[in-house]
C-alpha cells in the first residue's frame, strides 16, 4: 500500500513538472510592416517570479526584450528597447502574458522565446517562434559566388565553391545550392548571420564535393529567400568560364 501511495504521489509530481512549461503561441507570426504583432506565454500558474521575453538572431546570444509581473505596474525593459516598440499585458489570473511588437519592422523577424522561473525545477525556456514581418519587396541582395581555389583541386581530395550573401534585409534566410538545377544538400554548410554597420546582415554558404565529382560544364547555383519575402535570389558559376 505504501509504495501504491508512493508511485501516485511521483506521477502526480512528474505531471505538475510536466504542466509547468510556458507555452509561446503561435508557433510562427506573420505580420506586415507596420503593424503590431502579438504573441501570448501561457506560464500556468501565479508565482513570485517574472516572466521574461527574449529575442535571438541566429549564432547570437539571447537579448532580453522585457520582463513582467503580476505586481508590476509596468514591463521593466532590456538594453536598447523601450515602451515606443514592445509593450506587455498580464491576464487577471498572473498565468498568461502577451509580448506586443508595435509598428513591425524588418528588423524584428527574429526567434523569440519566453521564460519562467519555477520553485520545483528551475528556469525553464518555451519553444521558439519566429517572428516573420513581411513586406511587399525587400531590397536585392547581393550574392557572388566563387569556384574552389587551384590549389584546393591540385592538392585536395575535395573542392569547396563558396557563395557570398550580404545586403540582406533580415537575418532569418532560407539558402539552397544547386547542380544544373537539382537541390543538393550533402556537403552544404552554411555560417550564421553577422549584422554590418548599416544594419544589413551578410553570411557565408559553402559546398563541398569530391574533387573527382566537380564538373566543369555544371552550373553551380547559390538560390536564397529572405523570411518575409516570397522572392527568390539565385547567383550561379560554370567553372570552365572560369
Amino acid at each position: 500500500m505504501k509504495l501504491l501511495v508512493s508511485v501516485i504521489y511521483l506521477i502526480s509530481l512528474m505531471s505538475n513538472v510536466e504542466s509547468q512549461v510556458p507555452v509561446l503561441t503561435p508557433s510562427v507570426l506573420y505580420v506586415n510592416q507596420g503593424q503590431t504583432g502579438t504573441y501570448n506565454c501561457n506560464v500556468g500558474v501565479k508565482n513570485a517570479h517574472a516572466t521574461v521575453f527574449l529575442r535571438q538572431t541566429p549564432g547570437k546570444t539571447p537579448q532580453l526584450i522585457l520582463y513582467h509581473h503580476h505586481s508590476y505596474t509596468e514591463p521593466k525593459y532590456g538594453s536598447g528597447m523601450s515602451s515606443a516598440h514592445f509593450g506587455s499585458t498580464i491576464n487577471g489570473a498572473g498565468t498568461e502574458y502577451q509580448l506586443i511588437v508595435k509598428n513591425t519592422d524588418t528588423r524584428d523577424t527574429d526567434t523569440y522565446y519566453c521564460v519562467k522561473w519555477y520553485d520545483n525545477i528551475g528556469c525553464v525556456f518555451s519553444q521558439s517562434s519566429k517572428l516573420i514581418v513581411t513586406v511587399d519587396k525587400f531590397p536585392e541582395p547581393a550574392l557572388l559566388v566563387f569556384p574552389p581555389y587551384t590549389e584546393d583541386n591540385e592538392s585536395k581530395d575535395s573542392s569547396t565553391l563558396t557563395c557570398h550573401i550580404s545586403k540582406l534585409a533580415v537575418s532569418l534566410v532560407n539558402v539552397k545550392w544547386l547542380i544544373d538545377g537539382t537541390t543538393v544538400q550533402d556537403g552544404v554548410s552554411t555560417s550564421n548571420p553577422v549584422r554590418e554597420s548599416d544594419n544589413t546582415f551578410s553570411m557565408s554558404s559553402y559546398l563541398t564535393l569530391a574533387s573527382k565529382d566537380v564538373n566543369k560544364d555544371r552550373m553551380y547555383s547559390c538560390i536564397i529567400q529572405q523570411e518575409g519575402s516570397s522572392a527568390f535570389i539565385s547567383k550561379g558559376v560554370k567553372l570552365s568560364q572560369c
